[in-house]
């Protein structure tokens, strides 16, 4: 396989309520295609604190976490939530 540079994953935010978005056509009228949602995008459950990824065909998948990696998750969670909140900054100009 050769090494692709991927930049232009997804973040979203929602409650573990809230619908995921999926490939095709979306209940507000527009479509997400492969291109608009590749591998690697992620959802992130505000009130759970979980953090799913996209497998980038057909399904949101939560990784297992062991005790002895719970502090990776935990710092995987703070390097999302900061990228966030510089995408947000800008958007704003802060």
């Amino acid at each position: 396989m050769t090494v692709k540079l991927e930049g232009t994953i997804r973040r979203y935010i929602g409650l573990s309520t809230d619908a995921k978005p999926v490939l095709g056509y979306q209940s507000d009228g527009s479509t997400i295609t492969a291109l608009d949602m590749p591998a690697g995008s992620s959802f992130l459950e505000t009130d759970t604190g979980h953090i799913y990824r996209w497998d980038g065909s057909s399904a949101w998948t939560l990784p297992v976490v062991s005790e002895s990696d719970e502090l990776y998750v935990l710092q995987a969670l703070l390097i999302e939530v900061t990228q966030l909140r510089q995408v947000v900054e800008l958007a704003i100009g802060a």
